[in-house]
């Protein structure tokens, strides 16, 4: 997504979806009043545009954005200038001392910063269970598991996810990317890293992961990474989210290196 047109094309999907206005009516032109927005519904729907396009909409800015138009022209330029991740690299977290970083990562997000109560998963040498590690230079950035859910009929059905008897079933679980580097890709990397190096040699069929149900239909997993909502909106530790799941049999292997340099140069996904 990397013209003006595509991206008006795309906001007008998101906000017809938050705001109940047919896309046709919406322009470049039209007003945040003339759609109905009130302040609460700008703040949600600025929220659910730095999903989609990863950029920052900082509430001072986005009050002075008056029209479609002009939210279009800020993202544009968010993007022109994202992060420069060239340094950055994915690595399997093996050791005690990748492990603790691992732990420090997700403490400071999940715990610090949104208040979350989560059970730390099993450490590096379980079968069943891989880690990842986004590094900027020496810096530990981001993080990512894979765990191995085939079995757990139990998990499966307190989230009500259904599978076939035999599939073999992937969790991406405890995405953590510190604040700096949200907009910059990272997300990405890590999943198709996860799905080059461990769901496609361990030959999964499925994978699924939880996600905040105000950001599910636009995020970039549904967007662009092939994944879909399942129902019902479900009550988790995470908070309200929605199951995402996605055929990994039926993608084609992901060359993630080509793929992050189309993000750097573009700053999109």
């Amino acid at each position: 997504m990397n013209t003006k047109h595509e991206l008006l094309r795309r906001l007008q999907q998101i906000v017809s979806e938050q705001l109940g206005v047919q896309e046709h009516e919406i322009s470049e032109k039209s007003t945040w009043h003339e759609l109905g927005a009130d302040s609460l519904d700008r703040l949600e729907t600025s929220r659910i545009l730095e999903e989609a396009f990863d950029v920052d909409i900082p509430h001072q800015v986005g009050e002075q954005l008056n029209t479609v138009g002009e939210t279009v022209d800020h993202i544009l330029s968010a993007m022109e200038s994202g992060k420069d991740i060239s340094n950055i690299r994915i690595e399997t977290a093996i050791t005690n001392q990748q492990w603790a970083e691992v732990l420090e990562i997700r403490n400071e997000i999940f715990t610090n910063e949104y208040g979350f109560s989560v059970k730390p998963l099993p450490a590096p040498g379980k079968t069943g269970v891989w880690h990842f590690l986004a590094r900027d230079d020496d810096h530990a950035i981001g993080t990512l598991s894979v765990v191995d859910t085939t079995e757990d009929r139990q998990l499966h059905q307190q989230y009500r996810l259904k599978f076939e008897k035999s599939e073999r079933v992937a969790r991406y679980a405890q995405l953590a990317i510190l604040k700096p580097y949200r907009k910059c890709g990272i997300f990405e990397m890590l999943i198709e890293n996860a799905q080059n190096t461990v769901v496609r040699p361990n030959e999964f069929t499925v994978g699924w992961l939880l996600y905040p149900a105000g950001q599910a239909r636009s995020c970039r997993l549904t967007q662009s990474l092939g994944f879909n909502v399942q129902m019902p909106l479900l009550t988790t530790e995470f908070g309200s989210c929605y199951a995402l799941t996605r055929r990994e049999s039926n993608l084609s292997q992901i060359g993630w290196t080509e793929r992050t340099s189309h993000i750097v140069e573009a700053s999109v996904i």
